[in-house]
């Protein structure tokens, strides 16, 4: 669902009309409680950002964008930053030099200024921060900044594009049960990050230091081993991967739970994954085997396009069940929109909770559900939310602790 579009002047003036319009979205999609709380403090904080970029004067339109379970604050303005004028903020910072006493604020209107690339996105950013922050003290002050951020500890992600003179900011909010503590509070720790990517002895390294990153997080018992399994089943998965990818895999701990995140691009074989799709189509993609398998497959196919991910399926018993399609949960009117930015999300609650309801009646789906019970991750984990766009992948993997 798409709310009403908004041109606003003077922000301050005209901010009871988008209150007005949020309140309306949020009672059309039942959006209540914390969620609709956190909604509204995401929306004055864009709006704070809007006008730190754009002035007072310059005009910004806002309007709400998607469902109950997703939904987006949509911005689009136009800037005309010139040189002179990032000289005037390059004079406001106490030294005058584009690095430090830096706001989050201030690193997100530099690529306003002068984008190094097409979009950004705030995941992407945090994990470049964490990779750059142990090394480079002018990182480290970003990163402090970044924490301190109620726009950027909100948000599941805040993704922009620049052309000209014209920008599209879209921020996003994930109200899926199984991310309330993760996507509305700073973790306690932060363990040590692992990279990832397509080489033999990279993945070895990898391995290697999973037992390094779930001590950095104080695990005790059997959260320390369930959680150690995990990351090496995600590790597994890359493996198999059908292209080229880099990524980068941590650990967050917070009150009674914990987030493995996982930030990171790949290159697909298109030839290859769509001779895989002209054989899923018919229901005999016997090459997807297990759980992770099947996420593997999800994120293959999700960044070559939305659609193709609905056309996977797996035979069992000789009845096909689309596991993709089971999970997904993206809003269709961002994914979508031309003038937005197209994606996809699948949750292995969802998909679970469909193979339930579905089993008694259906033999694919019965055997489906055998084949998720076996499955280590899916035993372990209490929900693994992917998300996919362009080449870009996102997964976070919720972990609810025993010993605690």
């Amino acid at each position: 669902m798409q709310s009403e579009h908004v041109a606003i002047g003077q922000i301050k003036e005209q901010f009871d009309r988008v209150e007005s319009i949020l309140d309306d979205y949020m009672f059309r999609l039942d959006i209540t409680g914390k969620n609709a709380l956190r909604f509204s403090l995401l929306t004055e904080e864009a709006l704070r950002l809007a006008k730190s970029i754009a002035g007072e004067k310059t005009g910004v339109e806002l309007w709400f964008d998607g469902n109950a379970r997703v939904s987006h604050i949509c911005l689009q303005l136009e800037t005309t930053i010139d040189a002179n004028k990032k000289q005037e903020f390059l004079s406001i910072s106490s030294t005058g030099e584009n690095k430090a006493d830096r706001t989050f604020f201030d690193g997100l209107r530099d690529f306003f200024i002068k984008p190094e690339a097409p979009t950004w996105s705030l995941v992407e950013y945090e994990a470049e921060l964490m990779k750059k922050r142990k090394d480079d003290k002018y990182s480290m002050e970003a990163w402090d900044n970044l924490e301190r951020s109620l726009l950027a500890s909100l948000a599941d992600d805040i993704t922009v594009g620049v052309k000209d003179n014209h920008v599209l900011m879209i921020i996003t909010k994930d109200f899926s049960k199984s991310l309330s503590n993760v996507g509305s509070r700073k973790p306690i720790v932060i363990s040590n990050q692992i990279y990832l990517n397509s080489e033999e002895s990279i993945l070895e390294a990898a391995y290697k230091k999973v037992d390094g990153c779930v001590e950095s997080v104080n695990l005790s018992g059997k959260d320390k081993l369930r959680v150690k399994l995990l990351l090496e089943e995600t590790i597994g998965m890359f493996e198999e991967m059908t292209g080229e990818f880099t990524a980068l895999m941590w650990i967050e701990k917070y009150d009674g739970q914990c987030a493995i995140r996982l930030v990171g691009n790949t290159k697909i074989d298109a030839d290859k994954k769509y001779d895989l799709l002209s054989m899923s189509t018919s229901g005999e993609n016997a090459l997807v085997h297990g759980f992770m398998g099947k996420v593997k497959d999800i994120i293959q196919t999700g960044i070559l396009n939305y659609e193709s991910v609905m056309k996977l399926k797996q035979e069992y018993n000789g009845v096909s069940v689309n596991y993709a399609g089971l999970g997904v949960y993206s809003d269709v009117g961002v994914a979508t929109n031309p003038t937005a930015f197209s994606g996809m999300m699948w949750s292995m609650i969802d998909y679970k909770n469909e193979l339930e309801h579905g089993k008694a009646e259906n033999e694919g789906m019965m055997a489906a559900w055998d084949e998720l019970e076996k499955s280590i991750v899916a035993s372990v984990a209490d929900d693994v939310i992917v998300g996919v766009k362009d080449n870009k992948v996102q997964m976070t993997i919720i972990y609810k602790m025993k010993e605690e």
